[in-house]
């Protein structure tokens, strides 16, 4: 090494002139021994600096007696032994972004392992990581997963069922992952038969033996009339409430099922509560969602709405799985044999004025229960009242030959056999497997069913299987099967107990029995499992406020997250 001058008093050359020059003349003999690019490094603490320092300690160059792979590792800026902080304190990148040998969680098989350090972009926003944009850019044209990324595990349907107003007053939040755990003894509750209605056909046999080389195309029964009335339009419901001093709610089982099955549903729904004098009314919007039944609601990739006119779009195929299952209903009856008459005919036959409406109606049994609650001495003390009586008017689609026993009718539709299991292929071999793919995708359609099964007493369910004829025609089908449960094992298949059942509705009679006398909207949200009840105008959604209720988009709900919430509702179901 040369010769280094000493300057104890002072900064810089020492005074002595010949000293200062005979010490850079000494200098500059000796640079060709230290390259300027070796000084640079050894006093380089920028990024580059570090990586380049960390690479030589792990390659066994950091010092003396280091092994490869085995050297000091670098100290993270941000960190002083002495408590001083850089200001550049971001992580280091890790190992496995470069090309040398020994990166600690290097992907296998690549030489781009998953970098850990975020880059921000000119405006602040932070990008992608890396491992993110390589996995999107490597999924990109593979098919099945092309477009589905962001949409997976997301519902692509999130219109609002009703257009809410700012003037609404907020009464509850009820989160629907609480409802599984409201129970009441079902043994305690008491049912009673009050009337009968309309006619009832037996079931033909004949279905239960359709295979898939056996199938049966769909019939159309566009001249009978389906009656699907609200329960304020209900001439027998009202005059029971009226008659009975004992009962306090009225309602029907489309109404109750819905919010039986809350917990299962994505899309929106709303019911309308009235109560008046302590009496209280769920009712239903004309051509609101109640009336439909959704498809592949609950799917891990539920339809698309980028196109609302696209026969695929959850509007149209929630319209088609309604006509399968009018159609369907009639199909599977034996019309060999005359159907048994009830008490009374169609209650819905004639219209306002006490005409005949022109054609006849559909065959189906309307059957009205009074249904007692017991008590919850597990409630709340503000909520713990007495028995409650409602009375729900409840359907019956047939019964069978032998014994008698009450049947419910009803269709699983495919649409797409491309999507999950196709049935002419699956539906012979592996039919457990095709109905535990219909449970995950259609949950909150299947538990509908089985609670209006429960609730009008029938001990058999009937589930068809019907698909179109081809992918591309939404209007002609064929029943590829037909299958039977007892609705109580089929409601312990899909982990529906009466207890939680009986449970819900009992909890949510207390509740609005709690507020005074008023017109409620119970909401279910679209983007979150809450169900919301607002206090509505007595004016609303009456014979002259039109089915969507929509008025100017100045009085849009605004969200805590500053998203309008509710577009425009669906359109009603037209025969």
């Amino acid at each position: 090494m040369p010769h280094v001058s000493q300057h104890v008093d002072g900064w810089g050359p020492p005074p002595s002139a010949e000293a200062s020059l005979q010490g850079i003349c000494e200098f500059v003999e000796h640079l060709d021994k230290f390259p300027l690019q070796r000084i640079g490094r050894i006093c380089d603490f920028t990024a580059s600096g570090q990586r380049f320092a960390e690479q030589r300690m792990g390659k066994g160059k950091g010092g003396k007696g280091m092994a490869k792979g085995k050297g000091l590792q670098p100290q993270q800026p941000g960190r002083d032994e002495e408590g001083f902080s850089l200001v550049d304190n971001r992580p280091l990148p890790g190992k496995s972004s470069g090309r040398g040998r020994g990166g600690f969680g290097r992907t296998k098989g690549r030489g781009k392992g998953i970098a850990i350090n975020y880059q921000e972009g000119i405006l602040g926003q932070k990008q992608k990581a890396t491992f993110a944009q390589f996995n999107q850019n490597h999924n990109k044209g593979k098919g099945k997963g092309k477009g589905n990324a962001q949409r997976r595990g997301q519902p692509s349907f999130k219109d609002w069922s009703v257009q809410t107003k700012t003037d609404w007053q907020v009464m509850r939040e009820i989160s629907l992952g609480m409802l599984s755990k409201l129970q009441i003894d079902a043994r305690d509750v008491k049912y009673e038969d009050l009337l009968w209605c309309g006619k009832l056909h037996h079931y033909n046999k004949e279905f239960d033996r359709i295979t898939v080389r056996t199938e049966r195309s769909m019939r159309r029964f566009e001249d009978l009339n389906f009656f699907n009335v609200s329960t304020s339009d209900d001439p027998i419901l009202t005059e029971m409430l009226q008659a009975d001093p004992t009962v306090t709610v009225i309602a029907t089982d489309h109404v109750l099922a819905c919010l039986i099955a809350a917990a299962r549903s994505v899309y929106s729904w709303d019911i309308v509560v009235t109560k008046i004098s302590n009496k209280l009314i769920f009712d239903k919007r004309d051509g609101s969602q109640v009336d439909f039944l959704s498809v592949n609601e609950t799917a891990a990739e539920p339809p698309n709405n980028d196109d609302k006119d696209s026969m695929n779009s959850p509007v149209k195929l929630s319209q088609e799985a309604s006509c399968i299952n009018q159609n369907f209903s009639q199909m599977v009856l034996d019309h060999r044999v005359g159907p048994e008459e009830m008490e009374q005919k169609n209650p819905f036959e004639d219209d306002d004025d006490g005409n005949v409406v022109s054609g006849e109606a559909a065959s189906g049994a309307y059957r009205y229960r009074k249904i007692t609650l017991p008590g919850n001495s597990k409630a709340e003390a503000e909520f713990e009242q007495a028995a409650v009586n409602l009375i729900v008017r409840t359907e019956v689609n047939a019964k069978l030959e032998d014994g008698g026993s009450l049947v419910t009718v009803k269709a699983l539709n495919e649409f797409d056999p491309k999507l999950s299991y196709s049935w002419r292929t699956h539906l012979e071999t592996q039919r457990g497997a095709v109905l535990a793919n219909e449970l995950k995708n259609n949950a909150f359609k299947l538990g509908r069913w089985t609670a209006q099964a429960i609730l009008a007493g029938c001990d058999t369910m009937k589930i068809g299987y019907v698909s179109r004829l081809h992918p591309n025609d939404p209007w002609s089908h064929t029943v590829l099967g037909v299958q039977t449960y007892l609705t109580d094992g089929f409601a312990d298949q899909i982990a529906l107990t009466r207890n939680n059942m009986f449970g819900i509705l009992r909890t949510i009679i207390d509740l609005v029995m709690s507020w005074e006398d008023g017109k409620y909207l119970l909401l279910k949200d679209p983007t979150k499992s809450m169900l919301r009840a607002y206090e509505v105008n007595w004016e609303r959604f009456g014979e002259d406020d039109g089915e969507g209720d929509v008025e100017e988009e100045e009085d849009q709900e605004i969200d805590d997250e500053g998203n309008v919430a509710p577009p425009q509702p669906l359109p009603p179901l037209r025969s």
